[in-house]
């Protein structure tokens, strides 16, 4: 192509057709000024192609997280329900005679309180996003608000949660309810012959819990374990809430980006 152009630019200087040759000068800019231009419209398209398909990456994989984090929250809703209903019995069966040494299995029920959780916050794609700069990517404005509200509403309950555990729970609940029981360890065991009841342990926890005091005591962890399986309750609802609806967000998102 280039012999040809030189051919027919050397033809007509050679026959001074100046006229025609400015004409042809012309022509042969403006090719190549289209060519040029083509070539960049195709990067730019080549480019945001992969910028699109980056973006449905990390959005896919936000979804995901958020779909293991929903699996995680509905396991915690279920323990939390149950727990919940052991430690409303065991009051309601204090309540009745006003004491803990009539209540059969207290220290299997006690044993079943002093379970504890963590929120599920699992955050890895958007930390990875963010710590790659690549937010931008997300052309969707609003649906990037909403994911950053998102996850800064997640760690403010995982902190919530650590500082309920060590300071609360641990600080306050576990000791009482370990202090009146008998830890079960038949679910971490399997040798029959580690599986058993000190019969002189259980009367002496039952006549300690005779004592006002010590009745007290344990009436409260119970009432405190109950106030703050009520409030994570709420938290876990308002979360699958949230993350019902962000799901639905990015999935309707991805289906737009790949029309």
């Amino acid at each position: 192509m280039l012999h040809l152009f030189k051919r027919i630019r050397r033809k007509l200087l050679v026959e001074k057709r100046l006229s025609n040759y400015i004409f042809y000068a012309i022509g042969e800019v403006l090719l190549v000024v289209i060519g040029i231009l083509l070539a960049i419209q195709f990067s730019n398209l080549n480019l945001k192609k992969t910028e699109i398909e980056k973006e449905i990456w990390y959005l896919d994989n936000i979804a995901n997280d958020m779909f293991n984090q929903k699996d995680g929250l509905l396991n915690l809703k279920d323990y939390y329900t149950e727990t919940l209903g052991i430690a409303k019995d065991l009051l309601l069966d204090f309540k009745e005679n006003m004491s803990y040494s009539k209540i059969d299995s207290l220290s299997f029920k006690l044993n079943q309180l002093m379970g504890s959780d963590t929120y599920p916050n699992i955050d890895n794609t958007y930390r990875e996003l963010l710590s790659s700069g690549q937010v931008s990517l997300i052309e969707n404005d609003s649906l990037v608000l909403n994911i950053i509200d998102f996850y800064l509403f997640t760690d403010e309950l995982e902190n919530i949660y650590k500082v309920n555990q060590s300071q609360v729970f641990y600080g306050e609940v576990y000791s009482t309810l370990n202090k009146y029981s008998e830890i079960d360890i038949s679910h971490f065991v399997e040798e029959e012959n580690l599986l058993f009841e000190d019969k002189e342990a259980q009367k002496y926890i039952l006549s300690e819990l005779e004592k006002p005091d010590n009745r007290l005591a344990l009436t409260n962890a119970i009432k405190t374990k109950i106030l703050v399986i009520s409030d994570y309750l709420l938290n876990v609802n308002e979360s699958l809430n949230l993350v019902d609806k962000m799901i639905n967000e990015i999935d309707d998102e991805i289906e737009l980006l790949k029309e």
